[in-house]
């Protein structure tokens, strides 16, 4: 059975990434930390625009001066926020029901992993005593 050239892309990706979480966990880390502060900057970034516009689009369309412009966007901004969480009051329960479904699939399939043979079994012990010794060696 031969790859796909793309395919041979997603692999050969994968095992880089896998090496250079090995070989440079701190590094690593030190990445993602970096690109999650990025990422709430621009999401602070992106809030004050719609802020500004919200204001602007206010001032002009009301002719309002600019305590009552900042009250009602305040209060725009707060419906919006209120909506946002009952979306996700509706949301979150059905993604933790799929979670614990994905989980127990997970858990049976492993359980007949280690059902199938001694050499699963060694196979999941070496795989989970390497796991410990990266995180012993890299941890501390």
């Amino acid at each position: 059975m031969t790859s796909s050239p793309y395919q041979k892309t997603v692999n050969a990706s994968y095992l880089i990434g896998i090496a250079a979480f090995i070989s440079i966990p701190d590094v690593v880390f030190g990445l993602l930390i970096e690109l999650t502060h990025s990422l709430i900057e621009v999401a602070h970034i992106l809030f004050e625009v719609l802020e500004a516009a919200l204001d602007h689009i206010i001032e002009h369309i009301f002719h309002t001066g600019m305590h009552e412009t900042q009250i009602i966007v305040f209060y725009l901004m707060i419906s919006m926020a209120f909506s946002g969480l009952y979306y996700l009051w509706w949301t979150i329960p059905r993604f933790f029901r799929t979670l614990k479904e994905n989980i127990l699939q997970r858990k049976t399939r492993l359980l007949l992993y280690w059902a199938e043979s001694a050499t699963n079994k060694f196979k999941l012990i070496a795989l989970f005593h390497a796991g410990l010794t990266y995180f012993v060696v890299f941890g501390f």
